[in-house]
């Protein structure tokens, strides 16, 4: 009997046969660990000594009857599970026992006289489920750091948290009974009230966000069946403040990279427009004047590129707030389409469903191949496919000559060892990195070559 799972009962009854008859019974044939005690004095004597599941008890007793004992032992113990026995089968009998707060009740004579002894071990360990079910909901209510609430339709408290008791500033006990719109901001108790009888209404559980002060909260309401009142609701309220201030900031920070992005398509864009445009209106003469001419004009061409990878930086830095499923192999095969390849190839080695924004992740590998490709000459093997088991997360490596610089300072913008490069294109792969939640590292493949590790990432294989 040392399971944590036993279950530990206390049979009552002023008869010492069947008290000792019903315990050997519930503890041989149904696994009860049932102790006997011959009246009421004993239970009480044997109920301080503690470790009791439930108590079963006989109602008519000469020295205090079954209700009796009931309402002596609430008084240490107001929790504990309580069967009642009676040898009454009236409805008033019933009722003064639903009403005294018992758990369940039977008749004594079907349980003696037709032995149904497995009946009362399935109600017993019913109740005491019940009763364990309900303690461990407490405990997790109790050490919440969400601000829970039991309340009524119209706003009276009938229990709370420690936590939602913080947060109105008084004992918990003290707040039973009180109403919500006297305990905090009456408007937006009004609107929780509401939201809490809707759910009632309704039936079914529903969510709302409100702030009180600088604190933001997200609510939940869940209508409750409570044996002490009609019509209630339980209020779930979690402090979001981090939340919402990291939100602000992250929109604070969208907006002004939007500003930039504006002021460099029109302030550079514009110049740079008039500036081609009246090299094409030149009239060259000489192979001299040709020369300069092919100088300016690509010269031009390279302000245009980083204007377009300084835009690009700026919008892919935004974190991305609304990730949708897309597969590796497309996204690789997609970007793959958008450079100039003739003389490289691609190969998926494995691919899996991943969480993220398509079009930057499109960016993000598009950047790795054109470095591969422009960092080597002649034909270069690219491959992309997922990291060993235990890394979330995908690779992409190359066969080239390989990164002899600093790991760190290939994303620096504007750090590029081609005559060709901006210097934002590993840049833009650690923004489009970042604003997802990943993180990228350089190592060397297994041929020698750059191998790009973007960890982090939230696979579906």
């Amino acid at each position: 009997m040392s399971s944590i799972n036993t279950i530990r009962t206390l049979v009552v009854d002023d008869s010492d046969f069947f008290a000792e008859m019903t315990a050997d019974t519930l503890t041989q044939e149904h696994d009860i660990d049932a102790v006997a005690a011959t009246g009421a004095s004993e239970a009480l004597d044997r109920l301080e000594s503690g470790g009791f599941d439930c108590v079963v008890s006989d109602y008519e007793m000469p020295e205090m009857d079954g209700l009796e004992l009931l309402d002596e032992i609430r008084r240490d113990n107001p929790s504990i599970p309580f069967i009642l026995l009676t040898g009454r089968g009236d409805e008033e009998t019933a009722s003064a026992a639903i009403a005294a707060g018992v758990a369940d009740y039977l008749l004594k004579l079907e349980v003696v006289e037709d032995k149904q002894y497995g009946r009362l071990a399935n109600r017993i360990e019913n109740v005491v489920s019940q009763d364990r079910t309900r303690k461990k909901f407490e405990s997790l209510v109790a050490d919440s750091p969400d601000g829970i609430a039991h309340l009524t339709i119209d706003g009276r408290i009938l229990s709370v948290n420690p936590s939602m008791a913080d947060r109105l500033g008084a004992d918990a006990d003290a707040l039973v009974d009180r109403n919500l719109r006297d305990v905090m901001d009456a408007e937006v108790a009004d609107q929780r009230i509401e939201a809490g009888r809707r759910v009632v209404e309704t039936g079914e559980a529903t969510r709302s966000e409100d702030a009180v002060g600088d604190h933001h909260y997200q609510n939940q309401y869940i209508p409750v069946d409570s044996y002490r009142e009609s019509d209630t609701f339980q209020l779930v309220s979690r402090d979001i403040t981090d939340r919402v201030e990291r939100q602000r900031k992250l929109e604070r920070q969208n907006e002004r990279l939007e500003e930039f992005a504006s002021v460099v398509s029109h302030d550079l864009r514009n110049p740079l427009n008039v500036a081609q445009s009246a090299l094409d209106l030149l009239d060259v003469d000489g192979e001299e004047n040709a020369d300069l001419v092919g100088k300016i004009d690509r010269s031009l061409d390279r302000m245009g590129c980083i204007i377009e990878d300084v835009l690009t930086l700026a919008r892919q830095g935004r974190t991305v707030d609304d990730p949708q499923e897309a597969e590796l192999e497309t996204l690789a095969s997609t970007a793959w389409n958008w450079i100039e390849a003739e003389q490289s190839s691609l190969a998926v080695e494995s691919s899996a469903e991943l969480e993220a924004d398509r079009g930057r992740v499109q960016d993000l590998l598009a950047n790795l191949f054109r470095n591969a490709i422009e960092h080597n000459d002649g034909e270069v093997d690219i491959e992309v496919g997922l990291l060993p088991d235990g890394d979330a997360g995908f690779y992409v490596a190359d066969d080239g000559s390989g990164v002899s610089e600093d790991a760190d300072e290939v994303f620096e913008m504007g750090y590029t060892s081609s005559e060709d490069g901006t210097g934002f294109g590993l840049a833009i792969v650690e923004q489009v990195a970042e604003a997802h939640g990943w993180s990228v590292d350089l190592a060397t493949s297994a041929g020698g070559g750059a191998r790009f590790e973007v960890t982090g990432v939230d696979l579906r294989n």
